[in-house]
Formats: structure tokens, sequence, C-alpha cells
């Protein structure tokens, strides 16, 4: 698998709705890309999606007989990709995976230490978001003093995220289709993302189960970052499919709130979430994402040009780490009740 040719080839392992919707429109788009392949273990998905887009699918492929590429999209459950991920290594290859990356830090840390830091990404997209991008800045950068904490909501009344439902209902995969796997590993990411943390401590955590599912999730955990050890930030968490939520994230400074919802055109605004028609709306300077294929567009951009030049892209799977740990972490702490 050589990134010596003029154009760098993509294969797809997976052709459910993540692929269709989103990675083959944007990898489609990209100068100097080119799709060599897509697998399924459903041919019939595979064919179609191929035939979509004029592409080539392989109906029969082992993680060994992956066909010649570049780089290779994991967008399959996380639990059916360690022997692909295994090869690639191997052989020099490289590859993004959807979210979540692995559900356990162990395991996450046994993959990132299998290959060269440019060469493994994390799908955490929402790092693209231009209200990410805005948040961050304004934590890095000190604007309102030091940040003191993070609310975040998310989700509605819902099975799930309606996309590949077989996997969602598969009672094998356990917390790997849970609300706070499937859905709020995103706004774990973005928190921790946004605070520039390096280690945390669960305060508080309550689910609510199905099974051996987590429908619902409510948490108080303390962060805490490199650049102030002395100080921490409080994150008020709560992810659902048993109820609808606010939906948004607000960050809490000394004299302040900064606030805006979790899609990407989300508008960030400052003052008093109390009183929102006095509140003042932040125009970010830097380029950010406003709508998810541009999310998945920025992501492939940063991701291939760091694989070309050998350096890490903003969502490389060592930078996730993290996110894993406090999911997992959360996944086994507090107080369960069965719904």
């Amino acid at each position: 698998m050589s990134k010596s040719s003029a154009a760098l080839s993509v294969g797809i392992v997976g052709a459910g709705e993540i692929s269709r919707r989103s990675h083959l429109p944007v990898l489609v788009n990209i100068p100097d890309v080119k799709i060599a392949w897509i697998h399924d273990q459903r041919p019939a998905a595979a064919q179609s999606l191929a035939q979509a887009y004029g592409l080539r699918a392989l109906h029969s492929l082992s993680p060994e007989d992956m066909g010649a590429c570049d780089v290779v999209l994991l967008a399959i459950p996380v639990n059916a990709r360690r022997s692909y991920l295994d090869v690639l290594s191997s052989v020099g290859g490289a590859a993004l995976c959807e979210k979540p990356f692995a559900v356990s830090s162990a395991e996450h840390q046994r993959l990132i230490d299998q290959f060269p830091p440019h060469a493994l990404a994390a799908g955490f997209m929402r790092r693209f978001f231009r209200s990410t991008q805005l948040l961050r800045q304004i934590v890095a950068d000190g604007i309102f003093g030091p940040l003191l904490g993070i609310e975040i909501s998310e989700g509605n009344r819902s099975k799930g995220s309606g996309v590949d439902e077989s996997f969602l209902d598969d009672p094998r995969l356990g917390p790997a289709c849970g609300v706070l796997t499937d859905l709020g590993s995103h706004s774990i990411d973005v928190a921790l993302y946004i605070a520039a943390a390096t280690h945390f401590e669960v305060q508080s955590c309550t689910k609510v189960m199905d099974g051996a599912i987590d429908r619902k999730l409510t948490a108080a955990v303390r962060l805490h970052t490199s650049a102030n050890e002395s100080e921490s930030v409080d994150l008020n968490y709560a992810v659902s499919w048993l109820d609808r939520q606010e939906n948004r994230i607000q960050l809490t400074f000394e004299h302040t709130k900064v606030w805006s919802g979790l899609v990407p055109n989300a508008e960030v605004f400052a003052g008093d979430p109390g009183a929102p028609q006095e509140a003042i709306r932040l125009v970010p300077q830097a380029v950010g994402a406003t709508t998810y294929n541009q999310a998945f567009y920025l992501e492939w951009k940063d991701f291939l040009a760091g694989f070309r030049a050998e350096r890490e892209c903003v969502t490389t799977a060592r930078t996730a780490l993290l996110t894993t740990s406090l999911t997992e972490a959360l996944l086994a702490a507090g107080v369960t009740m069965h719904g």
C-alpha cells in the first residue's frame, strides 16, 4: 500500500447508511482520491452501493484478502474491526474508523500502538463543526477567562439512531450499541476536545438499561487539563433515547455563559441563557463545517493530507483515547435502573 502515486486510493468496508449518505458522496468529490472497492458482509448491499457510484464491489473479502489501496474506511460495528486493523498494521496500511473507535481503553491503546499516529483516525467529525471550533478557540484563548463548567444534553425519544438498526438491535453487542457509545460518544468527545482535557474523575452517574443496552445516562464528571492542573472543569452530561433533551452545549465562565446547539450550523451565543433575547451572537473567524457532509469532507481532507505528509490529523485515534476511557468509565460507574 503506497501513497507515492498522484491519487490516494480508498477501500471501503461497510455499505451501510453512513457510507452511502456521508462518506461516499464526500470521497468521490475530493481531488486525487479514488475508491478502489466496496465490501460488505451483505453482498446485495455492497453491490447496490457500488453500482450507484460506478464502483467495484468485493463480495468475498477476508481481512487478509483486502485489495490494494492506501487507506481503508472501516464503517462496520466496532466489534468487527480488529482483524482488519491487525492486517492493515502488518502491511503498513492506514484506516479511518467510524465512531466509536473502541469500547475499552485497553483495546484502544493496543490499536494505536500498532500504527504510526498519522495512519489511524477516529471518526469524530464533530470536531470540525464551526461551532465546535469557535468554542474551542474561546477556551484556548481565554477570552472570557478560565472555563469553569460544561453542560451537554443530547437525544430524543427514539429507539436508536435510525441507521443500520440490525446493528443497534443486536443484544450480543451490548454497550457498543447503547445510547452512550452510539450517540453520546460524539458529544463526550466534543466536551473533551473543547476543554483540552487530559484526565477526568467520574463524580456520579445514573443509567437506564434495557437488558445489556443503555438507553439513558446522566453524569457529573470533573475534567482536568495540563494547562491548569490546579483547576478543574465540571462536566454535567445527559444523553437519552427515552426523552427529548435540549440538544445543546453550554460553557460556564466566571462572568458569562456561552452556548450553542449540537448541529453543524448552530450559532454560538454569549450572555445570560435566561434572557436569550439579550445575548450576543459570536461570529467565528475560522472556517468550519455548517453541514454534516462538510464535516465529513474536512475530516477526510485533514486525514489524507496528514497521511501524505506523515503528520497527525485533528481526529487521529491517539487523541480520542480519553473519549474511549471516559465512555468506558461511565458505563461501569454509578447507579443502574432497568426500564
